[in-house]
């Protein structure tokens, strides 16, 4: 397998008034192409912060070491510009919170817009014509009229959807996605999950998955990286965290797995939203 993404040794340092302090230490990871990479760990872990450097989206002020390479070239370090053309084009996010990411002064389709003809150009009708086939590609239903909705118009399963519509409008080779069912019901959750799998077998898009839900982990991620205080504290294949997990924390992560059935002795694995072929009504 192709490495897309390589993280190596990755520390985040922000300055505070006793002195910098590092959120996030020594973190290394590799992401192939057409592969799920799952980052689990409690809210403070680093998770979102690991996101963030390798966008190049930390705050003001914070510094990185290590190395970050996105097939190939080494992100740390680029200037702002160079970093915003590959945003959006190469390497895509999908925020927590839709509502809060996307802008509610305008319509969703002027937002896909405006992410297609910063990297691709084209004039706005024809950019109009992508908006509207993406969102039909993410399952949204009359996406020509819905296009001109504005996101308060959209559940939150629905501005899930558009957040992935616009992230992957220009196919980009990565796509992190952050806590992004977090929000959602059970239902709309594994309605999302399957979304993103189907259009990640069609693209071949390299994801990293962030999330503090190991059911949720289990069901889609090829290699997992277990993350503590800022800290990874274990790394492997999915099958060798889930089966024989070797760090006390990722153990006491996986019996906080809510169950039916104590009794049962099958692995948790999808326990809840279900094995990826079940019939879901988009």
């Amino acid at each position: 397998m192709s490495e897309l993404l390589v993280v190596q040794d990755l520390t985040v340092t922000f300055p505070t008034t006793r002195g910098p302090v590092d959120v996030v230490r020594g973190v290394s990871f590799a992401v192939g192409r057409d592969e799920t990479v799952g980052i689990v760990g409690e809210s403070g872990s680093g998770k979102s912060m690991t996101s963030l450097a390798i966008m190049g989206l930390l705050p003001k002020g914070a510094t990185t070491r290590g190395s970050i390479r996105l097939n190939g070239t080494e992100l740390l370090g680029r200037p702002d510009r160079e970093l915003r053309r590959l945003r959006g084009d190469q390497m895509s996010m999908i925020f927590q919170d839709p509502l809060s990411s996307l802008n509610p002064y305008y319509t969703v389709g002027l937002q896909i817009e405006e992410m297609y003809r910063a990297h691709r150009g084209g004039t706005r009708k024809a950019a109009r014509e992508v908006a509207i086939r993406a969102l039909g590609h993410v399952g949204l239903p009359e996406p020509e009229r819905r296009v001109d909705y504005y996101p308060h118009q959209f559940s939150g399963g629905q501005r899930q959807r558009v957040m992935i519509a616009m992230a992957l409008v220009c196919e980009p080779a990565l796509l992190i996605a952050d806590e992004p069912t977090t929000a959602l019901d059970v239902t709309v959750q594994a309605q999302i999950l399957r979304l993103l799998a189907g259009l990640q077998r069609e693209s071949g898009t390299g994801l990293v998955f962030i999330t503090h839900d190991l059911a949720v982990i289990s069901s889609i991620a090829t290699r997992v990286l277990v993350m503590r205080r800022g800290e990874q504290v274990e790394y492997g294949t999915a099958e060798q965290i889930f089966a024989e997990p070797e760090h006390e924390y990722t153990r006491m992560l996986l019996e906080s797995i809510p169950r039916i059935d104590d009794s049962l002795d099958d692995p948790p694995h999808g326990s809840l939203i279900g094995s990826p072929d079940d019939e879901v009504i988009l």
